[in-house]
């Protein structure tokens, strides 16, 4: 009969194990391992949370969130698991549930923000990212503006981040602010196509054909072949044939 710190010892380095697969990548072996764990002792947070990214990533969300509440309902200050769920439930379009736990998250962090880890800030940062274009989907673009700019407060040196902030702008009808954000964008990342393009589409609108063409031409330079780009120049080029 194996004693009680015999246990205890394979337990955790099963959890070790466990972990390591699934930093790994390794999400079908450590799932075996993850489950046999729970059977023998329900009292880890991160084991949870660990199965619910898994159930997350082969897209089946009920679950995921499931496993995310198991962290919770074990340890309510596990920032990562309620970050997940808040994401999950976002996916799955419940928005108001979302922003609940987002912003019990958020709060916590907050709390800790003098000593916040980068990575921290990149997670809560793609956070308000993704609540940024739940919020663009349905239309409530003043929303969404306010959190890409609290994620770009965030994670400045996000070249993403700046754009889809400038797609939002472009959206609401504002190409001013719009190309501000594509200035930040492309300082960031000079050979961002998505950027260039949008760019060149702010300057055809304006009529400024000369600044359209560079931006699309630019954006062809850098990936050869974008099918978007060589549409803009060929209109563009057909309708200065035209005039």
């Amino acid at each position: 009969m194996p004693y009680p710190n015999d246990m205890g010892t394979k337990l955790k380095q099963q959890i070790q194990e466990a972990t390591a697969l699934f930093q790994s990548g390794r999400y079908d072996e450590a799932e075996v391992l993850l489950q046999e764990i729970v059977t023998q002792n329900p009292a880890y947070a991160s084991v949870y949370n660990m199965l619910g990214f898994i159930y997350s990533q082969r897209n089946a969300p009920d679950k995921a969130a499931d496993f995310f509440r198991r962290a919770l309902s074990i340890n309510p200050d596990y920032t990562e698991a309620r970050l997940n769920l808040a994401i999950t439930l976002a996916d799955t379009g419940a928005y108001s549930e979302a922003l609940r736990e987002y912003g019990v998250a958020k709060e916590g962090e907050e709390a800790k923000a003098p000593t916040l880890p980068t990575h921290a800030q990149a997670r809560l940062a793609n956070a308000h990212a993704d609540l940024a274009k739940a919020y663009q989907e349905l239309g409530l673009h003043p929303q969404a503006v306010h959190e890409y700019q609290k994620a770009i407060a965030l994670a400045p040196h996000f070249a993403d981040l700046h754009y889809n902030l400038a797609r939002c702008y472009v959206e609401a009808g504002d190409g001013d602010r719009g190309e501000v954000a594509l200035g930040h964008a492309l300082e960031l990342n000079p050979t961002y196509t998505d950027a260039l393009v949008q760019l060149g589409l702010l300057h055809h609108q304006r009529r400024e054909t000369f600044q359209a063409v560079a931006a699309w031409e630019k954006a062809l330079a850098s990936d050869p072949g974008n099918v978007l780009a060589e549409l803009y120049l060929r209109m563009a080029r057909e309708g200065a044939t035209g005039d």
